[in-house]
């Protein structure tokens, strides 16, 4: 489901409500509340299963992947261990080119972290308001505005913070507390006999009518939301109300049967849902990690297995310490137990495999030569990323050259830069470099996630990067783009014709290159794995086939485009890739190809010289050779 995401909201709800139940049944017979054994029942429910699939995920990390990727892909565990990986998430900057880093076996645990991080100050929220309301004589009125005013501050900050500081909106407990303080005051605005009449079968039909809209608005959104759009914001809204709805359908006393969602499969995946929350995501990054993204059958034997592996989780690490053998021990002792078994995690993860090894192993130093070898190009400033829209050009052989070409593009373009100075060579040529990295030279708006926002950035430096041509008028322009760009086709065509013919009537031979296929893999993490006691690297198990598909669809788009255009050509260097259609990490010579997932090595670019330089002149003749 493209919005599957919404679940978290889902989540935050839900949680509200029921711990806020908890809390104020408390509150109600005894007039106080007892932190301690609070806190110490939240880390007995949540502590135990999360510590196990840490564990059992850095295992699983070290046995399947390779040394480089579990290092990286395992960043994050100190903060999982000690419930603020959301804040780890929030502030962390990673490099453009570390892929690694963004599947992050630990990612998920973010939202785990901001629900303890409520559960840390809501009872203290929840007491001051009795406290304040009891001296009025109206506790529960006061709890109740109380909520109601955290909710609107909560969602106006939200709000504020979507459009202004995204990432802290997505990850952060006060940009999210609205959606836990919205499932707390169905506690107290929704009385289960508060219906305008009294009659069963109307009071059924009512339930069930209010169940289904709020079903719908789940669904719905969980079908027509996609990561494109600017969330939580007011989206969030839509999924956080249909709980709302589904919480209020289920606390009628007068319908307890043929209710939708009490079927017996539905109660079995709730009780393991926390375990299953737990174990999912290890269980398919790693399987990504290892190329099996995308796959069907893999993706049922993922979900198999993670729900084999919650299963075991509920009956042998949750139920013993919740409410088992294992749940009796005192709040002091379950609170001082956690914290040093949480310390002693994240001591031992730190020296056992996080920090750097003093003498890296030579499987290591050679994934990092492959993941370094890239043009110069990158350790230029020509390329701010999203930092900033100015245009700053990187020139090359600018003396005494009267021809210009430039390349101009995303960084799947600046991976062909070392082909210019073998093909269009001085004194003749100039060589001027334009690019911005996840910027498509397509004259459409596009959504990034890495920033949770439409890229404006990359639309004032696409424009101020086309006056500079203007000024330059170079005789050849080499563009392209990733092929992964999200576009429809209609976009595609029409938003790349409008960027040639702005660059045709110029006088500029034009060539587009198209975006190379992806892995589906980390190349070099692949031919690490695949490497024997000898030296010998096993080239075939680093294959990948059919990812050909949308890049032939993008090909015959941008020979549509070209068309239109007589000094204007397509050129596709994907047969070199991939040839046959087949991907892989290494060729028969022994050069690793991708440096990544999806960027090709400069040894590999530099390799393909002669070959892209008969098909330029096929359409250029003005070459030296």
């Amino acid at each position: 489901m493209s919005g599957g995401f919404i679940g978290v909201d889902v989540f935050f709800v839900l949680s509200g409500f029921l711990i806020t139940n908890l809390l104020y049944r408390e509150i109600q017979e005894t007039s106080r509340l007892a932190l301690i054994p609070f806190y110490a029942k939240r880390i007995k429910r949540l502590f135990p299963a999360l510590i196990i699939m840490i564990i059992g995920s850095c295992c699983l990390a070290f046995i399947f992947l390779s040394e480089t990727e579990a290092k990286t892909q395992l960043a994050s565990l100190p903060f999982a261990t000690s419930w603020t990986s959301n804040l780890y998430f929030n502030f962390v900057t990673f490099d453009y080119f570390n892929e690694l880093a963004t599947r992050d076996l630990f990612l998920h645990t973010w939202s785990l972290g901001v629900e303890e991080q409520f559960y840390l100050i809501w009872p203290v929220i929840l007491i001051t308001l009795f406290w304040l309301g009891k001296k009025q004589l109206k506790p529960t009125k006061v709890i109740f505005l109380g909520l109601l005013l955290t909710f609107i501050i909560s969602l106006s900050l939200s709000l504020y913070f979507t459009f202004n500081y995204p990432h802290a909106a997505f990850y952060q407990m006060p940009s999210r507390i609205w959606q836990f303080s919205l499932g707390a005051l169905i506690c107290f605005a929704f009385l289960p006999n508060a219906l305008t009449r009294n009659n069963a079968i109307e009071k059924l039909l009512f339930n069930k009518i209010v169940l289904l809209i709020g079903l719908a608005l789940i669904f719905i959104s969980s079908i027509t939301m996609h990561p494109a759009l600017t969330y939580p914001g007011f989206w969030a809204l839509i999924p956080s109300l249909g709980t709302v709805l589904v919480i209020m359908a289920g606390q009628s006393k007068t319908i307890y049967s043929n209710r939708p969602l009490t079927q017996p499969i539905l109660i079995w995946l709730g009780d393991r849902s926390y375990s299953l929350y737990l174990w999912h995501w290890p269980i398919f990054i790693i399987s990504f990690s290892l190329g099996y993204q995308g796959q069907l059958m893999a993706s049922l034997i993922m979900i198999l297995i993670s729900l084999l592996t919650a299963d075991l989780s509920y009956r042998f690490i949750e139920l013993p310490f919740w409410k088992g053998r294992w749940s009796k021990a005192k709040p002091r002792q379950i609170i001082l137990i956690s914290l040093f078994i949480m310390v002693s995690v994240i001591v031992v993860s730190y020296h056992a495999f996080l920090r750097q090894p003093l003498q890296p192993t030579v499987t290591i130093d050679m994934s990092q030569q492959w993941r370094s070898d890239l043009p110069i190009i990158y350790r230029l400033p020509c390329d701010a990323w999203y930092e900033h829209s100015r245009v700053e050009p990187c020139v090359f052989n600018a003396d005494g050259a009267t021809k210009t070409v430039v390349l101009f593009g995303d960084s799947i373009t600046a991976q062909w830069f070392s082909m210019l100075p073998a093909i269009f060579q001085k004194p003749l040529w100039q060589i001027i470099v334009l690019t911005k990295s996840s910027c498509p030279i397509i004259d459409e708006e596009i959504y990034y996630p890495r920033i949770r926002r439409i890229y404006k950035v990359c639309s004032d430096w696409r424009n101020g990067a086309l006056d500079t041509l203007k000024e330059i008028k170079p005789d050849v322009v080499i563009m392209g783009n990733t092929a992964t760009a999200d576009y429809n086709k209609t976009q595609w065509l029409e938003g790349s014709s409008r960027i040639l013919e702005k660059l045709t009537k110029i006088g500029s031979t034009v060539f587009i290159i198209p975006g190379t296929p992806s892995l589906g893999f980390d190349g070099p993490a692949c031919v690490s794995r695949n490497i024997s006691p000898e030296g010998q690297i096993d080239a075939k198990s680093c294959l990948a086939k059919n990812r050909m598909k949308n890049i032939t669809s993008v090909v015959g788009i941008l020979e549509q485009a070209t068309n239109r255009f007589t000094n204007a050509h397509v050129l596709n260097l994907n047969d070199l890739v991939c040839p046959e259609g087949i991907c892989k990490s290494i060729d028969k010579q022994g050069v690793v190809i991708f440096r990544d997932s999806q960027h090709l090595t400069d040894t590999f670019v530099r390799k393909q010289v002669p070959v892209i330089r008969k098909r330029i002149k096929a359409f250029y003749k003005d070459l030296v050779n």
